[in-house]
């Protein structure tokens, strides 16, 4: 029998990182919140989906007098995470219930990859919105439908029973609608990212690589015959 896979679980990946060679990503979404920041002093930076803290690592030596947090829902990086950053409090929660922290504790909250996990978007955001203090900044990185078309997508290997999540779409427009919204919310764009560098497929087809466009331009693929429409998304309260 076909069975929906109950938890977004990808230990096996996320549990190996090579802190010294942070992701082209985490460096452009760095010199975003880096500019966002404007020389505060020990700032609180939340990262919501972090693993094993690939982006905490990056954040604890990028903005060395910040005081780094990781929340995820597997324990196991979690666990994984504390033992290599001693430095970066670790949380074991879900983004869309994240009651152990209190309103505007964090100067900036990130959420990279983690949108797509969900069917729907509005309770992770909602809640990072909340734990994000007055002049604070939001940013969620992952794919976002330019067209006006949300989509959920279950996918599965071949050879297993279990549906997985992950790749689910959310279109700009719906999420626009959610932010017009919200009071506390001074500004948000979306801005398109493109790798400056080839990159090739690995063993596991979900994971990501480039493919060059007629035109000249890097798209990123996957293993679901999909184009990833990958947009850096910045709120300002």
């Amino acid at each position: 029998m076909n069975r929906l896979a109950g938890d977004y679980q990808r230990t096996h990946v996320y549990a190996e990182v090579d802190y010294d060679n942070p992701k082209y990503l985490f460096q452009v979404i760095g010199d975003r919140l880096e500019q966002a920041l404007n020389g505060r002093k020990r700032p609180r930076l939340l990262d919501v989906g972090g693993a094993s803290g690939a982006l905490a690592g990056y954040y604890q030596y990028r903005f060395a007098d910040s005081q780094v947090t990781s929340l995820d829902f597997d324990a196991q990086l979690c666990e994984i995470g504390r033992q290599r950053l001693p430095g970066v409090q670790f949380i074991h929660g879900d983004a869309n219930r994240m009651d152990m922290l209190a309103d505007d504790s964090f100067d900036a909250v990130t959420m990279v990859g983690t949108l797509s996990v969900f069917d729907e978007f509005e309770p992770s955001m909602s809640e990072c919105l909340r734990l994000t203090a007055p002049g604070g900044t939001v940013i969620v990185a992952g794919q976002f439908n330019s067209h006006p078309v949300d989509a959920l997508i279950r996918y599965r290997y071949s050879g297993e029973d279990a549906w997985n999540t992950g790749y689910n779409l959310f279109s700009c427009q719906s999420v626009a609608r959610f932010l017009d919204q919200q009071p506390m919310i001074a500004s948000y764009q979306f801005c398109n990212f493109e790798l400056p560098f080839d990159l090739a497929p690995q063993d596991d087809p979900i994971r990501s690589w480039t493919e060059q466009t007629s035109d000249g331009r890097r798209e990123l693929r996957n293993g679901l015959n999909l184009v990833i429409d990958l947009k850096i998304l910045e709120i300002t309260l």
